[in-house]
């Protein structure tokens, strides 16, 4: 299966990228939220995959990871679920998680399955830029690599991670875990800027991003918003999804305006 390109980005529009987490808070809500998060208009949807100490994410996000664990959650559900999706929609879908997730038992088992359901790319939170072999596992099986770029990220690191030939770049919006606000407005446009120095790749930005005034200020600065917390927490506090539909309907609004 050759997997389709994650962003295009086209008359100057930027792209909505939700991120939800898989299984929670039930496989069948887990699913019905994709659809949903689809239909109002994501360009790309990131998919969380549960871990026991998903070191990146604030409460409302790790706390979903938890309960999604407690629920038994494994990698097969998924690609199930993402399987049937592609029957509905070809909207882009990345998997992001952490190292061990994408290893065990196997980088090279990891990469067929998500490449066979129908995975677009993958974002490993915390692989370092020299493990280039696993990196290579999972684009030799047609799954775009995204990668994280950090306030704090030192020149010589992001130089080494562009080596690695991402096909989207993430710029995280902010110093410290998700679901955090303290966005600097002035600090994020001089390293998007610095950015697209060094690389022709999309970068999309995320990490507490929340507001429809946080995505007026940042939508023309990047290729790309991705919003997580706050949906996550809409699902955690509504199953139905009709408080995620009503929250995520004017942000979607707002960024294609």
């Amino acid at each position: 299966m050759q997997n389709t390109s994650l962003i295009t980005i086209k008359d100057n529009q930027t792209a909505f990228i939700p991120y939800l987490v898989a299984g929670h808070t039930s496989n069948e809500v887990f699913s019905s939220a994709l659809r949903l998060l689809n239909d109002v208009g994501a360009d790309l949807i990131e998919i969380g995959i549960p871990f026991t100490d998903p070191i990146a994410e604030g409460k409302i996000i790790e706390s979903a990871h938890h309960h999604a664990l407690k629920n038994d959650f494994v990698l097969d559900d998924v690609c199930q679920i993402v399987k049937k999706f592609r029957t509905y929609s070809d909207t882009p879908v990345i998997a992001m998680g952490y190292t061990n997730s994408f290893i065990n038992p196997s980088s090279e088992l990891i990469a067929t399955k998500l490449s066979e359901c129908g995975v677009n790319g993958i974002l490993i939170v915390d692989l370092p830029a020299s493990e280039k072999s696993i990196i290579n596992t999972f684009k030799n099986n047609q799954l775009n690599h995204v990668q994280l770029i950090a306030p704090t990220t030192q020149l010589n690191l992001i130089e080494e991670f562009l080596e690695n030939d991402p096909a989207l770049i993430y710029y995280i919006t902010q110093r410290g875990i998700t679901g955090s606000n303290n966005l600097n407005l002035e600090e994020i446009s001089e390293k998007l800027s610095a950015l697209k120095k060094l690389s022709n790749k999309p970068v999309i930005t995320g990490f507490g991003i929340k507001t429809v005034e946080d995505v007026k200020n940042l939508k023309t600065l990047t290729d790309g918003i991705v919003i997580g917390s706050p949906i996550v927490e809409k699902i955690s506090l509504d199953p139905s999804l009709t408080e995620l539909k009503k929250y995520v309907e004017p942000i979607v609004e707002t960024i294609k305006a």
